[in-house]
């Protein structure tokens, strides 16, 4: 804690370190408000003009003392990891007000609602989706497409100035790909990609038949991998194969990694389709299709039942969340195929969420590499290689702490929500969407309590940030450094 006679008190890291970043990020989220404050206007929503307009001026109001303040050139790992923890609650407060101020949901509900919405995950308490007003729903769509890039990127692209730490705030925000020698670059390389994509999703949702309110908003939640609709009943509201097909192929897009957009742009398609986690990323999802499309031809055609296999089980491994049917109503196996790709996510640094596909190569071939270990002699044992690059053991064994850590946090959560009388597999079932930032649950979020409610929004906070940034926050050492 800051000690007398160490130096002025604003020479402590949290006031000269962390506020004016904090500053910043409350500046651009409420900025942001000026969006959804407009339709509100142009839509004659007064009342949801005020709440936006009254968002926006306090937020900015509220930030105008820390954006005086110079922000730090340098970071430490876990100064920016704090930073980002705590710019992804401030973000998801800022975002819950006009849920509240409106009078649609209560404070808990709307901070339930705005984290789901800048984690991208699907969960939604909200119903009756098609009677709220619409520039509430653009604000609710238009959190996931800024969650999807991140929040902190957002910040660092539009209100820091260069060279503020970019970096460390970019890998603290669960990155680490390079698109450009300089880290500012790779950020703004990654928003023009995901601006890019989302225009052209939009052109096309318009083309196959869409209204252009439900295909700007649905084109900020399929790139995000966020899964908000405009309809209560999701997609199957639309009934329509060709916007499927659409929100398909744009999921997939959302779930593969920066650097193979990157790649796509540059017209290096060789290297984009050979890339290792793309590739198993595919084997993955046309597994889980196959099997799904074979255990719901017991109830359906074959027809209806590779195209409800199709969009559920993309929509889940790129951990997007939006439906076509009543996913509690699936078979058992369907269901736990789905609950395994709940865990097994997309692709490292995309939209996606969940443990990652390239995270569970490693897990795969380490525990078979300890096979091998036990049946042939020590010269036979081939280094550890994942698309045909050796690891080193500090990174097998990194990858099996974030997977330790990842479960234990499943684990744990999943009693708190079972506390509230939830049965087990529901209550897993809820924790492992959350956590994965997926969206679709085996459980009725409307019968979820305070307890439940709260557990999951940490599991959303804490699966989006990808676990670190929220455990060294709770670590003294974090602490220690910022007084």
């Amino acid at each position: 804690m800051y000690e007398a006679g160490r130096g002025p008190i604003w020479t402590v890291p949290i006031l000269y370190i962390v506020l004016p970043l904090l500053s910043r990020v409350a500046a651009a989220v409420g900025g942001t408000l000026i969006v959804p404050a407009l339709l509100a206007v142009a839509l004659d929503e007064w009342h949801m003009a005020s709440c936006f307009a009254t968002v926006a001026l306090a937020t900015l109001a509220a930030s105008a003392p820390g954006l005086r303040m110079p922000a730090p050139r340098e970071l430490r790992p876990s100064q920016a990891m704090v930073v980002s923890a705590l710019g992804w609650l401030l973000a998801a407060f800022i975002g819950s007000l006009p849920y509240s101020l409106s009078g649609y949901m209560t404070p808990l509900d709307a901070y339930f609602e705005s984290m789901a919405g800048f984690t991208t995950t699907g969960m939604t308490l909200l119903s009756d989706l098609e009677h709220l007003p619409r520039s509430l729903l653009l604000w609710r769509a238009f959190t996931q497409w800024l969650g999807g890039a991140g929040v902190i990127l957002f910040m660092l692209l539009f209100v820091a100035p260069r060279g503020v730490g970019v970096w460390r705030l970019y890998v603290a925000e669960a990155r680490e790909e390079r698109l450009a020698v300089r880290a500012w670059d790779t950020v703004r390389n990654i928003w023009l990609i995901y601006a890019g994509y989302t225009a052209l999703c939009a052109v096309l949702l318009v083309a196959v038949g869409m209204s252009p309110f439900d295909a700007v908003c649905h084109s900020f939640t399929v790139l995000s991998t966020g899964g908000f609709s405009t309809r209560t009943a999701s997609i199957e509201a639309f009934r329509s194969p060709a916007i499927e097909a659409v929100l398909v192929a744009f999921m997939i897009l959302g779930g593969m990694n920066f650097l193979v957009h990157s790649l796509l742009v540059r017209r290096e398609f060789r290297r984009a389709l050979t890339n290792a986690e793309l590739r198993a990323m595919i084997a993955i999802l046309a597994a889980s299709i196959a099997v799904v499309s074979l255990d719901l031809m017991r109830r359906y055609d074959p027809l209806t039942s590779i195209r409800l296999a199709v969009f559920q089980a993309t929509s889940i491994m790129t951990t997007t969340g939006y439906t076509t049917t009543d996913v509690n109503a699936l078979p058992s196996l369907s269901k736990a195929v789905l609950v395994t790709l709940m865990v097994v996510g997309g692709c490292l640094c995309s939209t996606a969420g969940a443990v990652k596909v390239a995270r569970i190569a490693v897990l795969a071939k380490a525990a078979y590499r300890e096979v091998l270990k036990a049946i042939l002699p020590p010269s036979a044992i081939k280094p550890l290689k994942v698309g045909g690059r050796v690891l080193e053991p500090d990174d097998a064994l990194r990858v099996a702490g974030f997977f330790v850590a990842y479960m234990l946090m499943v684990a744990v959560a999943t009693l708190l929500v079972a506390a509230e009388g939830h049965e087990l597999t529901a209550s897993l079932s809820a924790v492992l969407s959350a956590q994965g930032n997926v969206g679709p649950a085996y459980v009725s979020l409307f019968t979820l309590g305070p307890l439940a409610k709260v557990t999951l929004i940490m599991c959303m906070w804490a699966g989006r940030l990808e676990l670190m940034p929220v455990l060294v926050l709770f670590t003294s050492r974090a602490w220690k450094e910022l007084f």
